[in-house]
């Protein structure tokens, strides 16, 4: 009887946060930033109209690029390059020495986000600025998801949040036997079970919510 109090518990919790819905969380984004490379440049072009280049350095090699929405990225071997509607102009963030081999890149509309093997890098369109969070050694990365308001980084030690809402990771640790189970995220919410709690973290707040299973 009890077990069967707990798994209807959950499912309500899951009931609750899933149907709990933002009016922007269906909004159509369209595409306003195309993005190239060509001579050793990189270049913006914002809703057909503002052309913005940028000069790579001698060596500086592409590895990956994305655009979408209000965003466009562009990660190369010594640089992580970041493009918004409302900054327009070209951000950039040093990378240290083979920091970028084995660095994971995501895009949504509103955000934009870097895992390296030392640290957690950010950013949105409301700061226009690059946000970080530092890595321990023993800090493993497990997987991370990014949509249009919300992003989340796991590690071995941790839980991280991400929105478009704030100019800061925010963390939740994980327990010495705690392990991973399920993420979903949506356009404005993520679910993390793990096999201790299901955490929650929404655009809209500022902390990850726990409720103990």
């Amino acid at each position: 009887m009890a077990y069967c109090r707990k798994k209807l518990y959950i499912l309500f919790c899951l009931s609750i946060l899933l149907s709990a819905t933002f009016s922007y969380a269906e909004e159509e984004i369209e595409d306003l930033i195309d993005i190239f490379e060509a001579d050793s440049k990189i270049i913006a072009i914002i809703e057909g109209k503002k052309t913005i280049p940028f000069n790579l350095q001698s060596k500086e090699n592409v590895l990956w690029s994305a655009s979408k929405g209000n965003l466009g990225a562009f990660l190369t071997n010594d640089h992580f390059f970041i493009i918004s509607t409302s900054s327009g102009v070209w951000k950039y963030l040093h990378l240290r020495i083979d920091e970028s081999e084995k660095a994971i890149a995501s895009l949504s509309p509103y955000i934009a986000l870097l895992v390296t093997n030392n640290r957690v890098i950010g950013y949105n369109t409301v700061s226009n600025q690059f946000i970080e969070t530092q890595l321990s050694i023993n800090d493993e990365f497990v997987t991370a998801k990014v949509e249009k308001y919300v992003a989340v980084v796991i590690t071995s030690s941790k839980v991280i949040g991400f929105t478009t809402k704030t100019s800061t990771f925010i963390s939740i640790p994980l327990r010495g036997k705690e392990t991973l189970h399920t993420i979903k995220i949506t356009s404005s919410k993520a679910i993390v079970r793990t096999s201790d709690r299901l955490l929650t973290f929404e655009a809209k707040g500022s902390i990850w919510n726990e409720h103990r299973l």
